[in-house]
């Protein structure tokens, strides 16, 4: 068994010393394998980055999924067709990813905390305007600054947990910021459908549920301007720091230098694919909800958010044991990654063609538990092989990855497989070529992981024998 990890030394300060061989001994400046609790960390890190970054996350997601959950509903408002409609909706993602990339430009040139605040506002505004539109222009545009609002996230929060939180806890950080996704699908569908269910049974009744989403987005903006702390830019130690970087790297020249990282570059490529799953899955599954089983907006709404329930467990007890196993063979996290994400495809694309709607979601939490695995894994793996500097640039690049490979574009496509041949058909293609791809690159960047998280921690490569040394990050 490879040695625990050594704890991350300050720049220019000389190597932690060795821990000296032997099972379960650690040395001086050595941290526990296991890692650090969950408490010690938040109190190492302080609470306002988590409880702030899950709950808005959450929003986030409630507005995409209220989209998702009510599609059929606004569909027939505006008389569109399902094409028309995932193209419209589908520019939420588009908005995301173009936004993400200024985003990550400023968060190293102003205070974060700002970011966030602005874009919560500009987040309960654009609610606010879809509720109240009044063509397929209007919808776009407000899906288009509900995009916008979300593109700080992955940068901004990425960024921040990374220099609040030491690493040996780190990786719990990021798996709790990772449930926020499942807890939004979770609540999201019920809370959409419930709200648009006691406006009435009328055609438009979709409507308060948006407005109605606006209300807590507005509260945790103003939660977020009176609360949240910006952390040290050093990436050692947490505590309060200037609000800007002294020294910010340019997005062209983070670009690429991240690019010649093996491992990210794997990553990117590999959630580049799987984004073409990601966006046709769920608008897909509640059009065939709703054509071919009948479900109304609530039914689909308390379905969508069972399903979710099993998928924040999973992400929970993986954030629980990455910690532990990163810290002895951070390899086994990526393996982890790409071989849940293969997992997934498999049980979709099986699963997608049973007949009894319970056999069929059953199969649908399976496949969904197995990605919210791999994408736990995915924002720790990030910060440890990006340098500080990079950070919140490399947090930007993911998305831009999956507008790229076909998260877009490639749901669109699967809006006209899906008119045509209907949704399983869309859903089956969609997952098939992503996910096998995914799992694919996910695998390969493995050989890479040691050498670019030494180069990241601007350490020597550790050497690579069966029994290789340990990580310094």
């Amino acid at each position: 068994m490879s040695e625990p990890l050594p704890r991350v030394a300050a720049p220019g300060a000389p190597p932690a010393p060795r821990p000296p061989a032997g099972p379960g001994s650690v040395a001086p400046g050595a941290v526990d394998p296991v890692g650090m609790r969950l408490r010690d960390t938040l109190r190492r890190g302080g609470w306002s980055i988590c409880l702030l970054a899950v709950p808005l996350v959450v929003m986030e997601q409630l507005s995409r999924e209220a989209t998702g959950t009510l599609a059929p509903d606004i569909r027939d408002t505006f008389g569109i067709s399902d094409a028309a409609f995932v193209a419209t909706a589908g520019f939420t993602g588009v908005a995301l990813v173009l936004g993400g990339i200024p985003m990550a430009w400023l968060a190293g040139r102003v205070n974060r905390k700002h970011l966030v605040v602005i874009s919560a506002v500009v987040g309960t505004l654009s609610l606010i305007g879809a509720g109240l539109a009044q063509n397929v222009w209007h919808l776009f545009a407000a899906y288009a600054f509900t995009g916008l609002a979300a593109a700080y996230s992955n940068p901004v929060f990425g960024s921040l947990i990374a220099d609040a939180y030491p690493v040996e806890g780190r990786g719990r950080i990021y798996s709790l910021h990772a449930t926020a996704t499942p807890i939004g699908q979770a609540v999201g569908p019920a809370l959409a459908g419930s709200l648009a269910g006691l406006a009435g049974d009328g055609d438009e009744s979709w409507r308060w549920a948006y407005i109605g989403l606006a209300v807590p987005y507005a509260l945790l903006a103003i939660a977020a301007a009176v609360f949240l702390k910006e952390p040290r830019r050093d990436g050692t130690t947490s505590g309060t720091g200037p609000a800007w970087e002294e020294h910010p790297v340019g997005i062209l020249h983070g670009f690429r230098q991240m690019m010649r990282v093996r491992t990210f570059l794997s990553m990117c490529l590999g959630i580049g694919a799987l984004g073409l799953a990601l966006f046709t899955v769920p608008v897909q599954m509640s059009l065939l909800l709703g054509d071919a089983y009948h479900f109304d907006a609530f039914e689909r709404g308390v379905i969508f958010s069972l399903t979710q329930v099993p998928v924040i467990g999973a992400m929970v007890i993986g954030g629980h044991f990455f910690d532990r196993v990163f810290r002895r063979t951070p390899e086994t996290t990526v393996v982890i990654a790409g071989g849940s994400i293969l997992g997934y495809g498999v049980i979709i694309c099986g699963g997608i063609w049973l007949g009894p709607a319970w056999l069929m979601l059953t199969a649908y939490v399976l496949a969904s538990m197995c990605v919210g695995i791999a994408l736990v894994c995915v924002g720790p793996l990030v910060a440890a092989v990006s340098p500080h500097r990079l950070r919140a640039q490399a947090f930007a690049f993911l998305p831009v990855f999956t507008f790229l490979m076909g998260g877009f574009f490639g749901s669109v496509f699967a809006g006209f497989l899906s008119d045509s041949f209907g949704p399983r058909t869309a859903i089956t293609c969609a997952v098939a070529f992503s996910a096998f791809a995914a799992g694919l690159l996910f695998l390969r960047g493995r050989a890479h992981l040691r050498h670019d998280i030494a180069a990241a921690a601007g350490e020597p490569d550790p050497d690579p024998d069966p029994d290789p040394d340990p990580v310094h990050l």
